[in-house]
């Protein structure tokens, strides 16, 4: 199949793509928020819809939902332009999706997020339909600390400076969408913000008291010297590994 976006597909062509084995959804969440002074606010949500199509391929027999924006973004609703959703009405659109789409046949359902905010919650709701649903699949893609530990060791990989990778409109973010999307970059705009490394203790300071608390620009690292070759390397070793940990989960189930 050419195009595995199910918005873009007919009825008739979802239904054919049913009768023919393709089972498995992905169900992928980004946001709209700030994404400091040089990338747009769409940024996650146009990579998280990049990342579904490329894992949809490598899984196989597999379509991909509508991205679901916003996501949870309380901790960047200090800076313009920022849309934060409820819990209950993330978790409700998640919900709903997968409701109407196991009614036409889909059996395993795959979430996944270009948006740390989003993680946790897609953990809880994966537990929480698993048993609420013993005869589906519903499965998770990369943990937070898998995503931040992958970041800092391609930083590493990269020989790029401590902490230019932070993780939010950073080296590897303006890299990935200099690669992908370089239509919703400002490179002239770009600032370094805070540069250190995206611990767990930073993350909470950021979850407690926004994104201003440790960054002016609302950057996590510094985005300066982003390169567009770069941000190729750093999708495809990402999506090796979101393949090889959603094919797991999968196979474990």
């Amino acid at each position: 199949m050419s195009n595995l976006l199910l918005e873009e597909m007919t009825w008739p062509e979802i239904k054919t793509a049913l009768d023919n084995g393709f089972n498995k959804v992905i169900i992928p969440s980004g946001s709209i928020e700030q994404h400091g002074p040089h990338l747009a606010q769409l940024s996650d949500t146009v990579i998280a819809e990049a990342s579904a199509v490329d894992l949809a391929k490598r899984l196989g027999k597999t379509l991909v939902a509508p991205v679901i924006r916003p996501g949870l973004s309380d901790h960047h609703l200090s800076l313009p332009g920022t849309i934060s959703l409820r819990p209950e009405i993330f978790s409700g659109l998640i919900e709903d999706y997968i409701n109407s789409y196991k009614n036409h046949g889909f059996k395993q359902f795959i979430m996944i997020s270009s948006h740390g905010g989003n993680f946790s919650a897609l953990d809880e709701i994966a537990s929480k339909l698993s048993q609420k649903h013993p005869n589906l699949k519903f499965v998770t893609g990369l943990s937070l600390q898998d995503l931040l530990d992958l970041i800092s060791s391609m930083e590493a990989d990269e020989n790029m400076p401590e902490g230019a990778c932070g993780g939010h409109a950073c080296d590897y973010e303006t890299s990935v969408l200099l690669y992908l999307f370089p239509q919703h970059v400002r490179m002239d705009k770009a600032r370094a913000g805070y540069v250190g490394k995206p611990t767990r203790e930073v993350l909470d300071q950021i979850y407690k008291g926004g994104i201003a608390a440790v960054s002016e620009t609302g950057v996590l690292g510094n985005p300066c010297y982003a390169k567009a070759e770069r941000g190729r390397r750093y999708f495809e070793k990402e999506q090796e590994t979101l393949f090889k940990t959603v094919k797991e989960k999968l196979n474990e189930q």
